[in-house]
């Protein structure tokens, strides 16, 4: 048995302690959650249609091999990872993903690649996680590859062309926002700044290349 001297060392012992510690949370309540630093940024890389394999490359790290949809954190594959997408049925698709750097959409649209109707909005700079800033997602659209009848075929990349004029179109008009603010009066002429001129260029060039895209891959889909 505990001898009353014990007892009474005991006692004082845990006095100590309970008025050392943090009072108990209410009951049927949590204490609150700790802080955190932020959590790395990630990617939601994905296809359409979904369900198909795509192989992350970069940088210094092994290639990863994903089913979309997949979160991925795409700063550990440098400045410029590669996402290549591929599935039965459909032709095979390669994207470079460049990390922002500027503020402004008007830079970023004369660096070729840096924008794509595949691509979420970038985050803005000063949110910047010092991880380098990528979209929040990709969504690589990928083609079918074959058809029962040239009818079918001809209609299938009708709509592809016609997303893709949809799509340039959408960033367009987030172009023409962002230099509407940075235009210039002379002599009665509304005038755009050099930047601009360059970016509306660059655009129309891209949505050319993506429309050419579409009709190569229409030539080169089989019937069956």
């Amino acid at each position: 048995m505990i001898n009353a001297r014990a007892m009474t060392g005991l006692a004082a012992t845990l006095f100590l302690v309970a008025a050392c510690a943090d009072p108990p949370p209410p009951s049927g309540t949590f204490p609150p959650n700790p802080q955190r630093p932020d959590a790395a940024p990630v990617t939601l890389i994905d296809t359409m249609p979904t369900g198909h394999r795509c192989i992350v490359t970069g940088g210094k790290a092994p290639p990863l091999t994903v089913t979309t949809p997949r979160l991925v954190p795409l700063h550990q594959y440098g400045d410029a990872p590669v996402i290549d997408c591929f599935g039965d049925g459909f032709l095979r698709q390669r994207k470079a993903i460049l990390a922002n750097k500027s503020t402004r959409l008007a830079e970023q649209m004369i660096v070729p690649g840096a924008i794509d109707p595949a691509f979420a909005p970038y985050p803005k700079r000063e949110r910047s996680s010092g991880k380098g800033d990528f979209p929040a997602w990709v969504r690589i659209r990928l083609q079918r590859s074959g058809f029962d009848s040239i009818a079918e075929r001809d209609r299938y990349y009708a709509v592809e062309a016609q997303w893709i004029d949809t799509a340039w179109s959408t960033i367009e008009d987030r172009l023409k926002l962002e230099c509407r603010s940075r235009q210039t009066q002379a002599q009665g002429l509304i005038l755009l700044d050099a930047l601009c001129k360059d970016a509306f260029h660059a655009l129309a060039d891209r949505q050319a290349a993506d429309r050419t895209t579409v009709e190569v891959n229409r030539r080169q889909s089989t019937i069956r």
